[in-house]
């Protein structure tokens, strides 16, 4: 069972070194890493070329003019590579965190014991100083980093478990048709996540062991958002709009989703959503649904003591 890890990397030069030791450390040998660069304008080049040439494992490729600038692009690009390589596997990483020597170890086994898994998930936690981390799993566990859950769909919807892009192992199977918005700058992995947990019926593993370490760091790309602060916002907005329109596609679109988006839209006064939502609730086929009724009513009963602002 071959692994395929897929590193994004943009500006990178200074950190990414750290990150591709951590990789070449592993103790499961069957993988192999996709550097895929967002045509960096540092040394990124320079110096993963140079650690390349030291295991045959790894590959540096530069994201061709056909896919736009950002992240979601240059996974998508990682993703496109894979799947022309027949992976069976995926492992998400980025360019400046730390993989714990037995992450592909430990969260491969159980393929082996259950073919018909579809992702194992680890646990992950913060460092600001590669001093900090610890590789003694029973020293680093921290329960407050919990990814227990029994729905994943669920648990991360409503923020009840600590998971992100380094976490899982999946089979490239499920992902195939599967990839990032290219819109989106900003939350683009909550919605690529929350997207597949929505559609899929998945049967996963949870590994409650911390096994990679996610850097804190003045130059992330989530800390600095392409130097426009309206960034964050509008991706925010366009990924809740669409996320909300995919749910209420679906043959039976989950009631805690649907009372969430209806109590925020309510307290916020979302004109956009609340529009939706009672298009939505109003059809027969779902008025007659006591719950839908209900969140129909509340709709309707806070519109009348706080009308929609137009302007």
């Amino acid at each position: 069972m071959k692994v395929t890890i897929l590193l994004s990397t943009y500006n990178r030069a200074n950190l990414i070194l750290e990150t591709l030791e951590s990789i070449k450390n592993q103790t499961y040998n069957n993988f192999e890493c996709l550097i895929t660069d967002d045509n960096s304008t540092d040394d990124t080049e320079i110096v993963v070329n140079y650690f390349i040439k030291t295991d045959s494992r790894f590959y540096y490729f530069k994201k061709p003019k056909k896919y736009p600038q950002g992240l979601s692009a240059t996974r998508n690009f990682g993703l496109d590579l894979a799947q022309d390589r027949n992976a069976e596997f995926i492992q998400f990483f980025d360019d400046d965190d730390i993989m714990h020597p037995r992450k592909l170890e430990l969260q491969i086994q159980p393929f082996y014991e259950n073919p018909d898994l579809d992702l194992t998930i680890c646990m992950y936690r913060k460092f600001w100083d590669i001093g900090q981390i610890q590789f003694n799993l029973k020293k680093a566990f921290d329960p407050s980093y919990s990814i227990k859950t029994n729905n994943l769909l669920r648990s991360f919807y409503l923020n009840q478990i600590h998971l992100n892009s380094l976490g899982p192992v999946w089979k490239f199977e499920v992902l195939k048709k599967y990839r990032f918005d290219n819109t989106l700058f900003y939350a683009e992995e909550r919605e690529f996540y929350l997207r597949i947990f929505l559609e899929e019926s998945l049967n996963y593993r949870l590994i409650e062991q911390i096994l990679c370490w996610y850097r804190k760091h003045d130059q992330a790309i989530t800390s600095n958002l392409y130097s426009d602060p309206s960034i964050k916002g509008e991706s925010e907005k366009l990924f809740q709009k669409k996320f909300l329109e995919l749910v209420l596609i679906q043959k039976r679109p989950p009631f805690f989703i649907l009372k969430s988006y209806t109590k925020i839209a309510v307290k916020r006064n979302n004109a956009l959503f609340l529009n939706i939502l009672t298009q939505y609730f109003s059809q027969v086929k779902n008025i007659v649904k006591p719950k839908h009724f209900a969140l129909w009513m509340y709709i309707k009963f806070n519109k009348a003591l706080k009308p929609i602002k137009t302007a």
